[in-house]
C-alpha cells in the first residue's frame, strides 16, 4: 500500500502528535526533515533569531533536501511536508522570529523595502518543489489550528491563520483536493484510516 500523506498545519495544529498516532495505530511510518533546524549543527546554542537572510534562505533550501530523503520510502506521513519549509521561510523573512509576541526582533527579518528583492530569492527554486510534492504525496491533510496557544507561544494566532492561507494558496495550485480534518487525536486518526482506504495510491517516488 504505497500511501504518503503530507499532514499541513500551522504550528501548534497537532501535526507531530497525529503523526506519532498514524505511525502507532496504523503502522505508517511518520517522517520529518533530520536534525535540528541550525546553521550550525554542533551549535546546540543557536537561535532562530541569529540567523541572517542568505542563511534562513540556504537552510530552508537544506531542509528540503533532507525532507525528501526521509521521504524517500514507498509510505510514509510526513510531520510537515516540503511544502512547509518554505512558507515558515517566506513568513519569517516578513514577520520575524516571533511574530505577534513580546519576544526580540531577529536578524532575518527584512524591512518590508527588501521584501521584493529577497523574497523571489527564496521561491526561485519553488517549481521544482512543487512538482516533487504533485509526486511524492498520495493524501494532503489539512490539520486547522483548533487548539489555543499555550502561555508564551513563539508565534500568534495572526501568524497560525497567515501560515494557513499561504499553504491554502499553495495546495490549490497543486489541483489535488486537501482533505481538512478536525476533532481529537483520536477522531483524527479515525478520519485519516477512512482516508487512506479510500484514496487511489500512486508509485512511489525518489
Amino acid at each position: 500500500m504505497a500511501v504518503r500523506i503530507a499532514l499541513l498545519g500551522a504550528y501548534g495544529s497537532g501535526k507531530t502528535t497525529l503523526a506519532a498516532a498514524i505511525e502507532r495505530e496504523l503502522g505508517i511510518p511518520a517522517v520529518q526533515a533530520a536534525g535540528p533546524m541550525r546553521v550550525d549543527l554542533d551549535d546546540e546554542g543557536e537561535q532562530v533569531h541569529e540567523w541572517s537572510p542568505t542563511q534562513l534562505i540556504g537552510l530552508t533550501v537544506a531542509r528540503y533536501a533532507d525532507r525528501r530523503v526521509a521521504e524517500n520510502r514507498e509510505t510514509f506521513v510526513s510531520d510537515g511536508s516540503v511544502l512547509h519549509e518554505f512558507v515558515y521561510a517566506a513568513l519569517r523573512l516578513r514577520d520575524g522570529s516571533y511574530p505577534g509576541t513580546a519576544r526580540r526582533p531577529d536578524r532575518a527579518q527584512l524591512a518590508p523595502a527588501d521584501l521584493p528583492a529577497v523574497l523571489p530569492l527564496l521561491w526561485a527554486p519553488f517549481p521544482a518543489v512543487r512538482r516533487y510534492a504533485d509526486q511524492a504525496y498520495t493524501l494532503l491533510v489539512h490539520l486547522p489550528a483548533e487548539v489555543p496557544l499555550a502561555a508564551d507561544p513563539p508565534v500568534d494566532d495572526d501568524f497560525r491563520a497567515r501560515t494557513d492561507a499561504v499553504l491554502t494558496d499553495l495546495c490549490a495550485d497543486l489541483g489535488r483536493p486537501v482533505h481538512v480534518v478536525t476533532g481529537t487525536v483520536e477522531q483524527r486518526l479515525d478520519h485519516i484510516a477512512r482516508l487512506v482506504e479510500t484514496t487511489p495510491q500512486r508509485g512511489a517516488t525518489t
